[in-house]
C-alpha cells in the first residue's frame, strides 16, 4: 500500500507541475494501480520514455504536415503554370 501511495503522489506532483499531461497521468495511474511498477525509479524511467515517444511523434507529425504543405504548394504552382500555358496557346 505504501508503494502505491508513493507512486500516486509522484504522479500527482508531476501532473500538477505540468510535467505530464492528463492522458499520460491516467495511463500511468492505471498501470500503478495494476502493480506494474516496482518502485519510483521504474516509474520515472517509464515517464521519461513516454514523454520522449510523445515528443518524437509530435515532431514526425509536424514534419509530415510541412511536407504536405510543400506538396500542395507545388501542385498549385504546377496547375497555375498549366493554366497559363493553356491560355497562351488558345490566344
Amino acid at each position: 500500500m505504501r508503494r502505491i501511495r508513493v507512486l500516486r503522489r509522484l504522479l500527482k506532483k508531476m501532473r500538477d507541475a505540468k510535467k505530464i499531461d492528463k492522458h499520460i497521468y491516467h495511463s500511468l495511474y492505471m498501470l500503478a494501480k495494476g502493480n506494474q511498477f516496482k518502485n519510483k525509479r521504474v516509474l520515472l524511467e517509464t515517464i521519461h520514455t513516454m514523454k520522449a515517444e510523445k515528443a518524437k511523434e509530435k515532431a514526425l507529425a509536424e514534419q509530415a504536415e510541412a511536407r504536405k504543405g510543400r506538396a500542395r504548394a507545388r501542385l498549385a504552382r504546377k496547375a497555375e503554370r498549366e493554366q497559363k500555358r493553356a491560355a497562351e496557346s488558345s490566344d
